[in-house]
């Protein structure tokens, strides 16, 4: 008896295992100058099931309108926009937990992708690769958290605009920019605790960028990374509430950036280095609310750089550190 009692668990567990790995698959592909096409992706799962969703427009197809929505637990949607098309919309929706979104636009212009995810455990992934303009990607992550959104623009993409909003605990945001980039806009919100934000830029002349990163909750991380003979970009970090971290590093001859921080709580942390022949940027540091550090260095021959530091509330305490043949610099710090 005992033996049939376990043939029947056995079987009843592979049965089981083979349901969570039912799957539904779709794939759909525009190309060849196919203009003008409207296309609906539905799939609703139960539990633990896996729905698979991929849509690729290609070859010069403009103007097409792409709808993904997807109900159920790990879901997965890509979306390959390439090769010259233009002007396509593309919406995708998921809803429940561990779902996986992932678009590459390269070679394309002016196309509008929307992704929402809610629930937990979410990821978003958006490449904008291979002279690709004036593209507009929209990522909305809400839920109980673990999201994470990464967003990469390289190889020469100009004028593309990212906007990215997280609410939820442990969320992580990932902003790469390189490669000769230019002009590009990125606004990143987070709202809950334990948030991280990471932005480059990087990778030979990418230039005028505009990056705006707001976290709004405690224990939130902000890191900015400016080099490689990047110039003129202007990033402006602003977070509130308490334990919050920001750190900003300019180097290798990147020069006449713009970068502005402001954080509004208790125990805030400000750190930021300018290095490897950086020259003329421009920083300002705001922390208001009590037990503030901030730190500041300059070093291997950086020069002409301004620095501005306010600490409003009790048990400051600022370090500046001028090394390494730099010359010309002004730094003012103001203790309230």
């Amino acid at each position: 008896m005992k033996k049939v009692y376990l043939l029947i668990t056995a079987l009843l567990f592979v049965i089981g295992t083979a349901m969570a790995q039912t799957e539904n698959k779709s794939s759909v592909t525009v190309s060849s100058g196919s203009d003008d096409n409207t296309i609906t992706v539905k799939q609703d799962q139960d539990d633990d099931e896996l729905n698979v969703s991929k849509v690729n427009v290609l070859d010069d197809s403009d103007e097409n309108t792409i709808n993904v929505n997807q109900d159920g637990e790990n879901q997965k949607s890509e979306v390959n926009v390439v090769n010259g098309s233009l002007g396509n919309e593309v919406d995708v929706n998921q809803e429940d937990e561990d779902n996986r979104s992932k678009v590459n636009i390269s070679d394309s212009w002016l196309n509008d992708v929307d992704v929402n995810q809610e629930s937990e455990d979410n990821e978003s992934v958006v490449n904008i690769l291979d002279f690709s303009d004036e593209n507009t990607v929209n990522v909305y992550q809400a839920g109980d958290g673990g999201h994470e959104s990464e967003v990469n623009i390289v190889n020469g993409s100009f004028f593309n605009e990212v906007y990215v909003e997280q609410q939820g605990e442990d969320q992580e945001s990932d902003v790469t920019i390189e490669g000769n980039s230019w002009s590009n806009y990125v606004n990143v919100y987070q709202e809950g605790e334990e948030n991280e934000s990471s932005v480059n830029i990087f990778g030979g002349d990418s230039d005028n960028n505009t990056v705006l990163i707001e976290q709004d909750g405690e224990d939130n991380d902000s890191d900015v990374t400016i080099a490689d003979f990047s110039v003129g970009n202007f990033v402006d970090v602003a977070q509130e509430g308490d334990d919050n971290d920001s750190d900003v590093n300019i180097f290798s001859e990147s020069d006449d950036n713009f970068n502005f921080v402001s954080q509004d709580g208790d125990n805030l942390d400000s750190e930021i280095g300018i290095g490897g022949n950086s020259d003329g940027n421009w920083s300002d540091v705001d922390q208001k609310g009590a037990n503030h550090e901030s730190t500041i260095g300059i070093y291997n021959d950086s020069n002409d750089n301004t620095i501005g530091v306010t600490q409003r509330g009790d048990y400051s305490t600022s370090d500046v550190m001028i090394f390494d043949g730099s010359s010309d610099n002004n730094v003012d710090v103001s203790q309230k």
